[in-house]
């Protein structure tokens, strides 16, 4: 999650666009945490994201809270995850 915090705030919501498509196609609705980084992410709008930074922060948070949920209960689908979202990430590192 470092990395993802060292990205600038347009990357880091690409990486937060990323995961929230990468469990919408897991059909995991039932996760708490998933929940909540659903809930967090869909008040960002990308329009006008100088205005939504608090929502992203809070985005961000939660896609943290919930690949640790993913890793505790089902670690062959946390590596899935990661490696859907490592590209992204060094996309955004060399922006």
């Amino acid at each position: 999650m470092k990395e993802v915090w060292s990205l600038d705030y347009q990357q880091q919501y690409k990486v937060c666009e990323k995961f929230y498509k990468i469990l919408k196609s897991l059909h995991e609705d039932s996760r708490l945490m998933y929940q909540r980084f659903y809930e967090s992410f869909e008040l960002i709008d990308p329009e006008g994201l100088e205005e939504f930074m608090v929502e992203l922060h809070w985005s961000i948070n939660d896609m943290d809270n919930a690949l640790y949920e993913t890793d505790v209960y089902t670690p062959l689908q946390f590596f899935e995850i990661a490696g859907k979202l490592a590209p992204v990430i060094k996309k955004g590192k060399k922006v």
